[in-house]
Formats: structure tokens, C-alpha cells, sequence
């Protein structure tokens, strides 16, 4: 049974190399690069007399790279089969900072629930990051280059949304990431509106962010005309997955507190997925 399962994880997580109770598994050669992986297993006895294992997986693993060549790193912690899964994206712009420190307490301190499991890319853009610039390295806003019927490449400046729709190379690892995985939660963090974007597909999952985190719930747009998909990632993902999860943007304020994106947040995102422990 473990092998089956580890099978099935690598299919789902596309993670490079499983290690399980001695057990090595070679992931398709189209996989990225895993930098680390563990698992755990255990077995029990329920009252019926079946044995039911039940595994816990850590893997960290390089999703793509930025157009200067730097990794873009995904973390994952849960079931080695999981039936709900959280994305947690720290960061899109570089010059917002605060989603890199919610993304990276998430993945250091958070215990996911028996069949859940918890993506974090902590910054899909480390070269914005580095610089401290809203773009990427090209100058390209990458919540404004993703394939819709709402993308435009007109305004050059702050906004750009590039030469071409997914024309960077961080837009197309995150799109490949996004495919393979199919969260049922995407939590994309930025700065600095204070609030949570209604998309109205799980009301839900947005009342309890805007509960947890102190938030309150508006439309966040980003000027699309009125019949076009927003160019962003939560636009893309919507469009194209809407039927399995939803993607949802989170705005922090100008200055949150250390405490708010580490413990205020962190927990108030995993809650309001319901894939962590009490």
C-alpha cells in the first residue's frame, strides 16, 4: 500500500524524489528538480480489525526560474494522498515583502489535518524580491501577464503586463505548478489595499478570510473591461479551475505587524481552508 500511495503522490505533488521507510521512488523525467524530501508512515488497527496507514509527507522542491536564473522554490507538508490542499503564494511583487514572512510561518510552524496537505511558494518573482521592484527582472508586472482574454501589453510602466500573455518565465513555472497540484484553495497575498477580493465563487471561504485575518471583503480589479477575465492569477486560475477550487487575492495594509502576517494571518488562512490542526 505504501508504494501505491507514494505513486499516486508523486503524480499529484510532481515531486522528483520520495524517500519513504527505506523506499526510493524516481518521479517522470518531466518532473522538477526536488531539493528535499521525507516521509513518515504508521499503521494502525480501527475497531473493524483493518489496517489503516496513515502518512505525513515534507517535501521542498524547485517549481522553475526567474529570468535571472533564480529559484522559485515550493514547500509541502500533509498527506502523501491528500484530499484538500491550500496554496499559500507569499508573493507576486517584490516590493511587497509581508506575504514572504506569512508564507514562510505557514511552512515552519503550521501541522496540517489527516488528509490535507499545504503548498507555500513563499515569492514566485525572487528577482523583484532582490531589487525590491513590483516587476520581475524584465520590468514586467506578473499579476498582469497571465493568459486571459483581459490581458494587455499597451502600458509599459508600472502595470505592464509584458511582450505577451505568460511571455515570463515565472508566470509559465507558476502555471505548470497551479495545473499539476489543482488546489481547492489558492491564497495569493499582497500589499497594500487591506482587504479581501470578492470573486463570489465560494463566499464562504471568503467570509471566514475576512473574519480571520480582519479584513474587509471588496472587489479588487485591476481595470479589465467589462466581459474580459482579469490578467491576473487569480483571474487564470478561476476561469480555468473553478470547478475544483478557487483562487482568492488578499491585500495586507501598508505596515502590518510582525505578529499580524506571522501568527494573525498564517492561522487565519489555514483555518478558514480548514486543512490545519486545532
Amino acid at each position: 500500500m505504501l508504494g501505491t500511495s507514494l505513486t499516486a503522490l508523486t503524480s499529484r505533488l510532481a515531486t522528483g524524489t520520495l524517500v519513504a521507510a527505506g523506499l526510493t521512488l524516481a518521479a517522470p523525467p518531466t518532473s522538477p528538480a526536488t531539493a528535499a524530501t521525507t516521509a513518515t508512515a504508521a499503521t494502525t488497527a480501527p475497531a473493524g480489525g483493518y489496517a489503516q496507514e496513515r502518512r505525513f509527507v515534507r517535501t521542498r522542491q524547485v517549481i522553475g526560474r526567474s529570468v535571472q536564473g533564480r529559484r522559485i522554490w515550493a514547500r509541502y507538508r500533509g498527506a502523501a494522498h491528500p484530499r484538500q490542499v491550500l496554496v499559500v503564494l507569499g508573493q507576486m511583487h517584490g516590493d511587497e515583502k509581508a506575504g514572504t514572512r506569512t508564507a514562510r510561518w505557514v511552512a515552519a510552524r503550521v501541522r496540517p489535518r489527516a488528509r490535507a496537505g499545504i503548498w507555500v511558494v513563499p515569492t514566485v518573482n525572487p528577482d523583484g524580491n532582490r531589487a525590491g521592484t513590483r516587476g520581475n527582472a524584465h520590468g514586467v508586472d506578473l499579476n498582469r501577464n497571465w493568459p486571459t482574454s483581459g490581458w494587455t501589453g499597451s502600458d509599459r510602466g508600472r502595470y505592464w503586463g509584458g511582450p505577451r500573455p505568460a511571455s515570463e518565465p515565472e508566470t509559465r513555472a507558476l502555471m505548470r505548478f497551479l495545473r499539476r497540484v489543482k488546489p481547492d484553495y489558492v491564497a495569493s497575498i499582497h500589499q497594500p489595499l487591506h482587504a479581501v477580493g470578492i470573486n463570489g465563487i465560494d463566499v464562504r471561504w471568503e467570509k471566514r478570510l475576512a473574519r480571520n485575518l480582519r479584513l474587509p471583503r471588496r472587489h479588487l480589479g485591476v481595470g479589465t473591461p467589462s466581459g474580459k477575465v482579469s490578467p491576473t492569477m487569480t483571474g487564470w486560475y478561476n476561469k480555468r479551475f473553478r470547478r475544483h477550487g478557487t483562487a482568492t487575492t488578499i491585500e495586507y495594509g501598508h505596515r502590518p505587524s510582525p505578529r499580524y502576517v506571522t501568527r494573525i494571518a498564517g492561522r487565519g488562512i489555514v483555518r478558514a481552508a480548514r486543512v490545519a490542526r486545532p
